[in-house]
Order: C-alpha cells, then structure tokens, then sequence
C-alpha cells in the first residue's frame, strides 16, 4: 500500500492476512468500497493485483503448490489432431491436478464404468468442502461423487456425439455434472443448445478450452484458487440463463 502513497484503513490487511486470499475480483469490490482516493494513474483492479502479487509471492502454500505441479502446461505447442491426442490427455490430466489440488482427488486416466463397457478419459474423486464442487452438489441438489471428464484434441467443433458420450457416463450414482474438454470452438451458440438439452435431463456438462485451462492454472499459479470458482460459476451461468455473455 505505501508503494502507492496509501494507508490500509484495516480491512484489506484482514482479508490479506493469511491464505485463501480472496480473488482478484473480491479484492477489487473490497477496495472499491474503500474511501482509499486512489493516484489517477492507479485502478482498483491495478491495486487488487499488486496486493495479491506481494502476498502470493510470499506464501507458503502457494509456493509449495508450485513445486508440486509446476510452471503452466504448454498447450499451445501441443497440435490440434490424432497425432497428438494422447498428449493433449496426458497435459490435460496434469493440469486438472493443479487446479483441483484440494477439491478433487483420486485423478485417474481411462477409468473403467459399467464394469469395462465404458471408459472415461479421466475421473475424479470430489472431496470438496467447500468451493464449486461443493456448491454445486449442495446448491444445486446434484449428485457429485465423481467428476467424469473427456479430452478431445480435435481441430473442429464439438458435435452431438461428444456431449451424448460424456452425458452416457453421468448418472446418480456417478455424478451429474461433468466436463467436456477441448481446444477451441467457434460457434459458440450451438455448443450452449447442446448443454441446454442435456441439462434438461439434468445432465451438467462444463465446457472448458484451453483459454478457460490457462487462467485458471495461471490462478491457482498465483496462489488465488478463488478465481478458478469465479469461472466455473460463469460456465454455469450461461447454461442457465441462456447467455454467452
């Protein structure tokens, strides 16, 4: 705070006293509502990442998940395709590991259902206390024991088979939301009617592309595992209320 001529009236020393931190949009509102008469030249967001810089940076936590899981994947290097599709899963796994430190566990690849007829890419054990996935089975009264997820390393949009594969591993037992994975789209507004149908079964698919992978690798890199709920929830968000904005 002094570095920008500021005097901290108390509450943002509370909240940045010890992890978790809030995020970086919490953050903001908090400052917002501060009578702080910020220089000209400086936001509130500007301040909010700076602060969450600092105190990051010296976090145990955060500096021991870094060891732990390392620098952001490189998925830009990984080619859209067949080629490289076994790859992508295997970066994607590791990357799902990271963000979910804490909330998922029990990450395995090509786990088995319905006693070996099916396969999932990958399946998570949802332990979590509090955060999105304890949300949304507490919020929303959907079953969430197991997260099931499906890479696809494919160069084109997403068609009517890969929600009808993912929606085929959903189940009260299992868990009724699951997340589609993938490396970009560009008709967006097919992709939310196709969501839209399977939640009318109450079937929850989150879509996430390589941008949704990165910032919220980049969050919990930056010690802010806040934010990562902050965009699962927008995801659900434009299921529900019919926007993809």
């Amino acid at each position: 705070m002094r570095q920008f001529g500021l005097t901290d009236p108390g509450e943002i020393g509370d909240a940045l006293s010890e992890p978790p931190f809030p995020s970086l949009a919490s953050l903001e509102r908090t400052i917002k509502s501060l009578d702080l008469r910020l220089p000209r030249n400086v936001s509130a967001r500007l301040l909010s990442e700076a602060l969450l810089t600092a105190v990051n940076d010296e976090s145990p936590a955060t500096l021991k998940w870094r060891e732990n899981f390392g620098d952001p994947p490189k998925l830009v290097a990984i080619k859209s395709g067949a080629t490289q599709a076994a790859l992508y899963h295997r970066t994607i796994f590791k990357a799902l590991q990271g963000i979910f430190d804490g909330f998922l566990s029990n990450g395995r690849i090509e786990q088995e259902i319905n006693t070996g007829i099916h396969r999932v890419d990958i399946m998570f054990d949802n332990f979590a206390e509090k955060g999105f996935f304890a949300e949304i089975r507490n919020r929303f009264q959907l079953p969430c024991t197991y997260v099931p997820t499906e890479c696809k390393n494919y160069t084109s949009d997403l068609r009517s088979p890969e929600y009808d594969q993912l929606a085929g591993r959903l189940s009260d037992d299992v868990g009724r939301v699951g997340l589609l994975v993938f490396r970009t789209i560009k008709d967006r507004s097919k992709a939310l009617m196709h969501q839209q149908t399977k939640w009318k079964k109450r079937e929850m698919i989150i879509m996430l592309d390589d941008t949704d992978i990165m910032r919220m690798y980049k969050a919990r890199y930056d010690g802010r595992p806040n934010d990562i709920n902050g965009i699962l929830f927008e995801k659900v968000r434009e299921i529900l209320l019919n926007s993809t904005k």
